[in-house]
């Protein structure tokens, strides 16, 4: 845990100072931007076991996953660029928000105010049946560009991003009881560990990119939960 603490706090200190000390003559100017953080990224996310598995150890099926219906959305609404050599290689680093979902396969509801991470079986047919976290980002990035043109060049970003878990958890589900639709949210932490750092990539052209990031931290708090690594993959519009 002290290290999760110690990686965001650095990743944090280093951003905040970027800013503050940030002159003209060091960072961007307006009209080099390069900003291939700054956007939305939508994709699909989940977790792996240690040996890289999608399926769920022994005694954790309440916690498989329908991926098809497990999003992730992101809002990086923040970015720093400090080059290294002009614009073709940069320092990156900045904020944004982003939102998990994971949606579970089995019906199952997750136990709030438990010591562990358990779940109670219900004699439910969910329609949906969901895990939502919500993190604050900051990146530290090297980013490579291959042109002058923002709009054309390639680039390639590879690094680090601490996370940390900003509000309650959620719990959302929605089912058919008697012909009458109901929703039911429960707010908890859900034994989900509330720091998080992660590897991360992004290549792309112009104002389009993928991205994969992969978490070095566990989903759940230490010995709490199964030993699980969440993970998310997809595309980026950028700004």
């Amino acid at each position: 845990m002290k290290k999760i603490f110690y990686s965001i706090a650095a990743f944090t200190l280093i951003s905040v100072n970027a800013f503050a000390l940030c002159e003209d003559s060091i960072c961007e100017k307006p009209k080099d931007k390069f900003k291939y953080w700054e956007g939305i990224d939508i994709g699909l996310n989940g977790y792996m076991t240690p040996s890289n598995s999608l399926n769920v150890p022994s005694g954790s099926s309440f916690l498989e996953l329908d991926y098809a219906r497990s999003r992730s959305i992101a809002w990086n609404m923040g970015q720093l660029n400090i080059p290294i050599a002009k614009h073709y290689v940069q320092l990156v680093t900045g904020f944004g928000l982003e939102w998990n979902s994971y949606a579970f396969r089995n019906n199952w509801s997750l136990n709030p105010d438990a010591a562990n991470v358990t779940a109670t079986e219900e004699n439910i047919d969910f329609s949906k049946n969901k895990l939502k976290t919500t993190w604050v980002n900051v990146p530290l990035l090297l980013e490579f560009n291959t042109g002058k043109n923002e709009d054309k060049s390639f680039h390639l970003a590879v690094g680090v991003t601490g996370g940390y878990n900003l509000f309650r958890n959620r719990l959302k589900q929605e089912f058919n009881d008697e012909g009458n639709s109901v929703k039911r949210k429960v707010k908890d932490d859900f034994n989900v560990n509330p720091f998080r750092y992660a590897l991360t990539a992004r290549m792309g052209i112009g104002h389009y990119s993928v991205f994969a990031n992969y978490s070095l931290s566990e989903m759940f708090k230490g010995n709490r939960g199964p030993e699980l690594y969440p993970f998310s993959a997809g595309f980026t519009l950028n700004f």
